[in-house]
């Protein structure tokens, strides 16, 4: 079985199709610092990018930083959503990492389009989310940068992450706050230096693996 998945073509339907996909290998699939994950994905799939008639998935995953996206009010049911300029990797972020992704543009995509992505609406509650939220797990395949916002493209893998645990994991995943309230009640993108994949799994939050490969 190889390790990249290709883009695989997918034509027809509305935005609000979902399509199923399954893989299934009969081979173990080390996953680098995290140890022997059997392969089998059976997941829904909804966000696709419809201007190619393609799905997106990163031949290679880039586990040194991750994404976090998150919108006030945002239901995540159309292959894009918007978010403020002025909210995009302009805060949240360590000095590093800031330094190293000063502000959104053209020149990090090649970067940022292989990094796993969590994509969320704000906490409905200072410093938690309700029982009922679900944030999701993907990948960004393309933005378009315009004077006062980012139109974002992405696909998510998995749909159903309770937020509530997430707010229960804000060291783990680098995030700043606390119980009484954290940045998943701001809406705002952000990159953190952290292995999004193997916290997560460790966690007991289990997530696709695509593929074991990490990007220089």
């Amino acid at each position: 079985m190889s390790d990249e998945l290709e883009a695989t073509s997918h034509t027809g339907g509305s935005e609000d199709d979902t399509l199923a996909v399954s893989q299934t290998g009969n081979e173990n699939v080390a996953i680098t610092n995290y140890g022997t994950v059997h392969m089998q994905v059976n997941q829904n799939f909804r966000g696709l990018p419809r201007s190619d008639g393609q799905f997106y998935v990163p031949a290679q995953i880039n586990r040194e930083y991750y994404n976090i996206f998150v919108i006030r009010g945002e239901k995540f049911d159309k292959p894009f959503f918007r978010m403020p300029r002025e909210r995009a990797l302009s805060g949240s972020m360590s000095s590093e990492t800031r330094e190293r992704f000063p502000g959104v543009s053209e020149s990090d995509k090649k970067q940022i389009v292989t990094m796993p992505s969590l994509f969320m609406d704000e906490n409905h509650q200072y410093g938690n989310a309700d029982a009922g939220q679900k944030a999701i797990y993907g990948f960004v395949s393309d933005y378009k940068i315009y004077d006062n916002e980012v139109k974002v493209y992405w696909c998510g893998y998995r749909l159903d992450i309770p937020q509530i645990r997430l707010n229960q994991l804000l060291d783990e995943l680098q995030l700043s706050g606390d119980d009484r309230l954290n940045e998943m009640n701001r809406t705002h993108w952000a990159i953190k230096r952290c292995d999004l994949m193997q916290e997560l799994q460790e966690a007991g939050i289990d997530i696709p693996v695509f593929t074991h490969g990490t990007v220089d």
